[in-house]
């Protein structure tokens, strides 16, 4: 049997960035905090705030590592919640490949020195290892125990075959989800978002890439969802926000409507390339009962160079409008009741002063929007908020922040 060892110890780390907490005014040496060995003091390295923070070590040699175990800070354990362990044998870009993540934002470390444990199903073959943050915010631990062993010739033959054969079917799972387009494929949340680099606009293409893309939207649903939950999301886009939705509710759960056909489509083949294909997509404008217009079945919709910014009006001068199609028109109270939600999210550029406005919601037990005053003014909004009010609905000011609202029927 072979004998495992803490291959990481005091091995040279590095990390994505320091801040003005971190111990060490250079990346190399506060990194280096996390493999020293002392997993019970209140050292520990520090990032900046950042997209996607992470934490690297160099093994000096490609070793075959089975297990990850890392030791948190006991105070403001929360921070670290979801993150991967990626391996690579050279460091250079594009040849990472994850090995193990922590899917969920269950605290560990609070308080004590147990740490948490990810052991994989096979060995990897790497030299690099990195502990990447799969959300925004400062990543932080106080030591990272690598259990592994340094193979022999044949082991990392077979060792490195086996990563080979990884690194292929990503590839190739990569390649059939840009069939046909110009871009690349990134990852937020760990799920594969492709970047569409002739039909995006720059903006576009550094917010997903960046990984910031509506963190705070998906920080707020992950803190508000329950598992048993029924969800109309409105606002689709690329559906990163539906993903992470679908992801604690389930993707058989998951209605979303988008006025834009192009980025349904693109969200469809994102939620194909995460296995989560059970997610309705739909094209519609949606509308309440109340503002139903007889006769009316379709609606000007203006398409922005910034798929966020679409939305149902525009000045004429408005300098990002790449077009203006006619989208069908859909009733959310059939829709609510059809799908049985008890749940709306919504982000759709001003549109939700209109939509929620007298609107029938009593089946509705949370709604998660963004506000636009940009797009309607704050008096459109204030009406909307009062009349939700007035329906039974409360403001939940613990996870509300910034353009982002939730309120609930809680008591």
């Amino acid at each position: 049997m072979t004998n495992l060892s803490n291959i990481a110890l005091h091995k040279p780390a590095t990390q994505s960035s320091i801040s003005k907490w971190s111990f060490a005014q250079n990346v190399e040496t506060d990194a280096g905090i996390a493999t020293n060995g002392d997993t019970a003091s209140a050292v520990f390295f520090h990032t900046d705030h950042e997209a996607a923070p992470w934490w690297q070590v160099d093994l000096g040699d490609c070793f075959a590592v089975t297990q990850v175990r890392l030791f948190n800070r006991r105070d403001f354990s929360g921070r670290l919640g979801r993150f991967t362990a990626l391996v690579s044998q050279t460091g250079a870009p594009g040849s990472w490949v994850t090995m193990c993540r922590k899917d969920d934002n269950a605290v560990f470390g609070l308080g004590n020195d147990i740490p948490f444990v990810l052991t994989t199903e096979h060995p990897f073959l790497a030299r690099f290892v990195r502990i990447r943050k799969d959300e925004p915010g400062f990543l932080h631990f106080r030591e990272c125990e690598l259990l592994g062993f340094l193979p022999d010739a044949d082991a990392k033959v077979s060792l490195r075959e086996l990563m080979e054969a990884t690194t292929r079917r990503v590839a190739d799972a990569e390649r059939e989800h840009a069939a046909g387009r110009t871009g690349y494929t990134t990852h937020i949340d760990n799920r594969a978002i492709f970047v569409d680099t002739q039909n995006y606009s720059a903006t576009m293409v550094g917010e997903l890439s960046s990984g910031a893309y509506e963190a705070s939207e998906r920080r707020i649903v992950r803190a508000v969802l329950r598992p048993t939950d029924r969800v109309l999301e409105i606002g689709t886009a690329v559906g990163v926000v539906t993903m992470a939705l679908a992801e604690i509710v389930g993707p058989a759960n998951v209605i979303t409507y988008d006025a834009n056909p192009a980025m349904v489509g693109d969200a469809r083949r994102n939620f194909a390339a995460n296995h989560m294909g059970e997610i309705r997509a739909e094209v519609g404008v949606v509308r309440n009962r109340r503002s139903w217009s007889v006769g009316e079945t379709e609606v000007d919709f203006f398409v922005s160079r910034n798929f966020w910014a679409s939305r149902l009006a525009a000045a004429p001068d408005s300098s990002d409008i790449a077009s203006v199609i006619k989208v069908p028109l859909v009733c959310l109270e059939e829709k609510i009741a059809a799908h049985r939600a008890n749940v709306l999210v919504c982000d759709i550029e001003g549109g939700e002063a209109d939509l929620l406005d007298g609107a029938d919601l009593a089946s509705i037990r949370l709604i998660v929007l963004e506000i636009h005053y940009w797009a309607v003014g704050r008096p459109r909004i204030d009406a909307m908020i009062r009349f939700l009010v007035s329906t039974g609905f409360n403001i939940d000011f613990t996870n509300s922040g910034g353009a982002m609202v939730v309120l609930d029927r809680e008591k």
